[in-house]
């Protein structure tokens, strides 16, 4: 019997003194691009030199946002203004007098890009590099075959983390995209690795048959068995990487899913959502155009369950919940957030 226990699930605050995900590299154009993140309105654009910038999105002579205006050398125009600012966010130009008013600026935030994510510091700058974005090399490597969407989610962005860390749910929530080995019975314990900052998680499955959708992908025929294991990880509060492999044998390489999740506060009840499924098998535009309204169902079905979720704590408050064993990565995670959170406001 495995144990159970009750915890709070109070969702916390977000820790700031973390790198986020603002947009995608193909998002970010010489257009103005409005975005919000952590209660805060952000304006992102590309200058010429294809360097992203990403400022607070309000003019500092008026409340109007800067992304309603536009771009013209590598400056961005208020349309009600007029006022221009340059990447650093300090007023450059006005158009009614020689002198730019003192102190004139708006702020500024710390910007990497890097495998094709524009990432986004929202703490103190000085801090930024110290701490150096994750990163997700696969998602621009030739040797992998990448699909995925966005969007906004209706809840908490701890509610998001907690789902990605029980993959159990899929065998109830989509029977059909599950492996069958989910639902061959109770599902062996995780190894847990816990870090200051992060969680890592594996799982080792014994031999089972994979969904016909994964044998047709695989050519691997109906009813054949094969090891397959899970493996997680909290990289950060802004990212979540986890992967299922199935072991093809000796003389073959491990057929590999490896599926990210860049996680961004948009404010405590809201989070953007920047999904992406890999592979390093079964190449090809036929296999993602195939495979994409399988995982894109998945997720939206997934955002609609934590947006009930999030609708339930917003209406009626928090209240303990049962845990069980494929809980543990999850529990480990809001430890370490409240954590992180709880140093912040006392630091």
């Amino acid at each position: 019997m495995s144990a159970v226990h009750r915890v709070d699930h109070r969702p916390p605050a977000y820790p700031s003194e973390c790198w986020y995900v603002a947009a995608t590299s193909e998002e970010v154009t010489d257009l103005p691009l409005a975005r919000r993140a952590l209660d805060t309105s952000l304006v992102l654009w590309r200058t010429s030199g294809g360097s992203a910038v990403v400022l607070e999105d309000r003019d500092a002579h008026n409340p109007f946002p800067l992304s309603l205006g536009r771009v013209e050398q590598d400056l961005i125009v208020s349309s009600y203004s007029g006022f221009a600012y340059g990447a650093d966010g300090a007023c450059v130009r006005v158009p009614t007098q020689v002198e730019v008013p003192y102190g004139a600026r708006v702020r500024s935030f710390p910007v990497r890009e890097q495998d094709g994510l524009v990432w986004v510091w929202f703490a103190e700058p000085g801090l930024a590099d110290l701490r150096q974005p994750p990163r997700a090399p696969w998602l621009v490597d030739d040797r992998w075959s990448t699909l995925g969407g966005e969007w906004v989610t209706g809840a908490n962005f701890l509610l998001l983390h907690e789902n990605f860390a029980d993959i159990t749910h899929v065998a109830v929530v989509a029977p059909e995209l599950s492996p069958p080995a989910l639902s061959a019975g109770p599902v062996p314990l995780l190894e847990v690795v816990v870090t200051e900052r992060g969680v890592s998680f594996a799982r080792d499955y014994p031999e089972a048959p994979l969904a016909p959708w994964h044998a047709d992908l695989l050519g691997a025929s109906q009813g054949q068995t094969f090891l397959q294991r899970e493996e997680g990880q909290f990289v950060s509060a802004g990212l979540w990487v986890d992967s299922w492999t199935v072991v093809t044998g000796p003389d073959t390489p491990d057929a590999v899913f490896r599926f990210t999740h860049a996680v961004t506060p948009v404010n405590a009840t809201s989070t953007r959502h920047v999904w992406r499924v890999s592979r390093d098998f079964a190449p090809g535009a036929g296999s993602s155009q195939s495979l994409l309204p399988r995982f894109t169902d998945y997720y939206l079905a997934v955002r609609r369950i934590l947006e009930t979720m999030q609708g339930v704590l917003s209406l009626d408050g928090p209240r303990p919940d049962v845990s069980v064993a494929a809980d543990a990565a999850a529990l480990q995670v809001r430890k370490i957030v409240g954590r992180a959170v709880a140093d912040e406001r006392f630091a």
